[in-house]
C-alpha cells in the first residue's frame, strides 16, 4: 500500500496575513519617504527654525521673548514648515509615479489597493513628523524658557505638529491621486487659501487646516493669540477637526486609488 502526500504550498503575502495591515509595505513607503534627497533638503526648514530658536535664546531676554514664542510655534512651526514638509512628501506618495509612469506597477502588488494608500500616507505622515523635530525641540525649548507650564509647551508644540502633519499629509495623498501637478496645485492651496485668504476671511478660516493647527499650539504660547489666526473652535475640538480630515483624506485616498485606472493614469 502506498501512501499519497498532499502538499499545500500557501502563497505569502507582503506584510503578514492576508487581512491585516501590511507593515512591510509600510517600512517600504517610509524608507522611499525619508531616504530621498529632497527629504534632505526639506530639513532646512525645521533646522532654520531651529537656529533662529538659538539666537533668540542667546540674544534676548525673557520678557522678550514671549512674542517670538507665537512666531516660532503659530506662524513658522504650524504655519509654514508643517504643511511644506507635509506637502512635498504627501505628493510624492503618488506624484512620483503618476508623472514616472509606474502607477501600474501596483497590479503586481499581492495587497488591496487601500492597504498601498495608508503605508504611503503613514509614511509620508511619519516621514513629515521626523523631518520637523528639530523646529518641534526648538519651540518647546523656547516655551519652557519663559517659564510657562512645560507639560502645557510639550502638548501643544507636538499635538499640533503631528496632528497638523497628518491632515495635510492625508489631503495631499488624495491630491497626488486627483491631479497630475499635485504639487503646483498644493502650493496654490497652502500659499493662497491657508496664508492669505484665511487669514482674511473668519468664514473661511473654518476650511484652513492651519487655522486648527494653531488652535492646538495656543498650548504652548504665551498670552492672547490674534483671533484671526486660529479657528474659533476649542483644543480638543481642533485636534478632533484634526484627526477627522486626515481620516476622510486617506478614506477618500484609497476610495480613488480603488477605482482609477492606473494604466491610464
Amino acid at each position: 500500500m502506498s501512501e499519497s502526500t498532499t502538499t499545500t504550498t500557501t502563497r505569502r503575502v507582503p506584510g503578514g496575513t492576508s487581512g491585516g495591515f501590511s507593515t512591510t509595505l509600510f517600512g517600504f513607503s517610509l524608507r522611499g519617504s525619508l531616504l530621498r534627497g529632497r527629504t534632505a533638503a526639506l530639513a532646512l526648514l525645521p533646522l532654520t527654525v531651529a537656529a533662529v530658536a538659538v539666537v533668540v535664546l542667546a540674544a534676548t531676554s525673557v520678557p522678550a521673548r514671549y512674542g517670538l514664542q507665537t512666531t516660532l510655534a503659530g506662524d513658522l512651526l504650524v504655519g509654514l514648515v508643517v504643511p511644506i514638509v507635509a506637502l512635498v512628501l504627501g505628493i510624492g506618495a503618488f506624484g512620483d509615479e503618476r508623472e514616472g509612469g509606474t502607477l501600474p506597477l501596483l497590479r503586481g502588488v499581492a495587497r488591496p489597493r487601500w492597504h498601498v494608500v495608508v503605508a504611503r500616507a503613514a509614511a509620508a505622515w511619519v516621514s513629515t513628523v521626523v523631518v520637523c523635530l528639530p523646529a518641534v525641540v526648538a519651540c518647546a525649548v523656547v516655551g519652557t524658557s519663559i517659564n510657562l507650564p512645560a507639560g502645557d509647551v510639550l502638548a501643544g508644540v507636538v499635538l499640533a505638529t503631528v496632528l497638523s502633519a497628518a491632515a495635510y499629509c492625508g489631503l495631499f495623498v488624495l491630491l497626488s491621486l486627483l491631479a497630475r501637478r499635485g504639487l503646483l496645485a498644493g502650493l496654490a492651496y497652502v500659499v493662497l487659501w491657508e496664508t492669505f485668504l484665511a487669514g482674511l476671511a473668519p468664514a473661511l478660516r473654518g476650511l484652513s487646516i492651519g487655522s486648527y493647527g494653531r488652535r492646538v499650539a495656543t498650548l504652548a504660547i504665551p498670552g492672547d493669540v490674534p483671533l484671526g489666526t486660529v479657528a474659533a473652535t476649542g483644543v480638543t475640538t481642533s485636534a478632533l477637526v484634526l484627526t477627522g480630515v486626515a481620516v476622510v483624506s486617506v478614506a477618500l485616498a484609497s476610495w480613488r486609488l480603488q477605482r482609477m485606472d492606473v494604466a491610464g493614469a
